[in-house]
Formats: C-alpha cells, sequence, structure tokens
C-alpha cells in the first residue's frame, strides 16, 4: 500500500469513527465533500499540510500516524507543523517576517523576526517551511520595491533564472535572481542601476541560496 492510500485509509477510519459525514468534514476545511471523498479514495497528495495538521488534530491523532508512519496512533508535539512554522488564524496561516537575514559565527544563519503576516494555507507546500522576508533596498525595483514582503520556501536550490535568498560571505541576505554559468554564478537585480555581480570557481562557494521567492506582498496604507 503506498503512503497515499495509507493516509486516505487512516483519514476515513478517523472520520468514521468519530462519526461525521464527507460534508460535515468538508465544511470543517472548506471543500465540497466529493473533494473529501477523493481524498479517501487516495488523492490526499492534494490535501496541503495545515489542512492535514489542522484534521489531525481535529481527530486527535498525530500528523505523522496520519502521514502514513507507523508510530502510535497519538499527538507528537514536536511534529506539529504549525506549532514549529506558524499560527492557524482566521485568515489562514501566521508566518513569522523576517527583517534581516544575516551570516553568524560558525556559518550558523540569524534570523531577526519583525511582526506575523498571514497567507493562504493553499500556497503552502506539505513538508515545506516558509517565511516572510522584510525588503530593503531598491535594487530590486521595479518588480520588488524597497519594503515589499515576499514569501521564502526555504531550499538550498533554485532554477536558473528564478528569485531567491542568497547570503554572500559575510553579507546580509539578498533577494536576487540567480543565474548559473558555467564556471560560477551569476546574481542579478531588476533594477538597471546595479550590475551583476559573478562569482567564479571557489568564489561561487560564497553564495549560499536559503530560499525561492514564493510570492511578492506590498501595502499601499
Amino acid at each position: 500500500m503506498s503512503e497515499n492510500d495509507l493516509t486516505a485509509k487512516r483519514l476515513r477510519q478517523c472520520r468514521e469513527k468519530s462519526g461525521e459525514t464527507l460534508e460535515q468534514i468538508g465544511q470543517l476545511v472548506g471543500v465540497n465533500k466529493s473533494t473529501v471523498m477523493r481524498w479517501e479514495r487516495g488523492d490526499t497528495w492534494k490535501i496541503n499540510l495545515p489542512t492535514l495538521q489542522f484534521l489531525a488534530d481535529h481527530f486527535h491523532v498525530s500528523l505523522p500516524w496520519l502521514l502514513g508512519e507507523t508510530s502510535t496512533l497519538s499527538v507528537a508535539d514536536e511534529a506539529d507543523w504549525l506549532h514549529k512554522n506558524g499560527t492557524l488564524c482566521q485568515h489562514g496561516i501566521l508566518l513569522p517576517i523576517l527583517g534581516a537575514v544575516r551570516a553568524g559565527c560558525g556559518g550558523e544563519v540569524q534570523e531577526e523576526i519583525v511582526g506575523y503576516e498571514a497567507v493562504d494555507s493553499s500556497t503552502l507546500q506539505s513538508g515545506e517551511q516558509y517565511f516572510w522576508l522584510r525588503v530593503s533596498g531598491d535594487s530590486m525595483t521595479p518588480s520588488i520595491n524597497d519594503g515589499d514582503l515576499v514569501l521564502i520556501r526555504r531550499q538550498e536550490q533554485v532554477d536558473n533564472g528564478q528569485y531567491a535568498v542568497v547570503l554572500i560571505d559575510n553579507e546580509e541576505g539578498l533577494v536576487k535572481r540567480v543565474e548559473y554559468r558555467e564556471n560560477g554564478i551569476e546574481l542579478h537585480s531588476v533594477n538597471p542601476y546595479y550590475p551583476p555581480r559573478r562569482f567564479e570557481n571557489s568564489d561561487a562557494a560564497l553564495v549560499r541560496i536559503l530560499g525561492l521567492v514564493v510570492e511578492s506582498r506590498r501595502k499601499f496604507i
């Protein structure tokens, strides 16, 4: 039995044990009953992680068990995605806003949390970590302006041409378009005033990718 099939089976078991209908579970998470039926038939890969966590909490089971692991049927706080990554609110998931990302001693990344911003849970992918970053400077104008919020998915690699948060040696984290070259990497700004920064051969190791830019958000008031 595949992991998706096992998750589907356990979802159905939990719902039936609770005595709730497909329609009731659908109303609980904001989908129709046919969607819940498809989940129970194996389409669980379409469920985002915060929704799975919400269902696990609702049924009083652990998220790892619901995802198909063979652990005991109990709530495990250390596996609670929301506890580690954000807070459930009326408008979605509250994720931390970082005012700055810097390199610390021993290569550790230091993060300065300055607030929280809500994001629609459907934006988030299962098993991934996210944070908001407050952009400082005009190097990515007009695509991303000074003061804008960008939603970042933590990952150490991005595809060629994608926007990412990068750490260069001991500098503060920067939002740049990443371009791979034969002997290194180039970091491009949108603002033509800022020339590309090229890192070749051993210098390429100075560039550390922290995450992919998923969304940019701008407020006018």
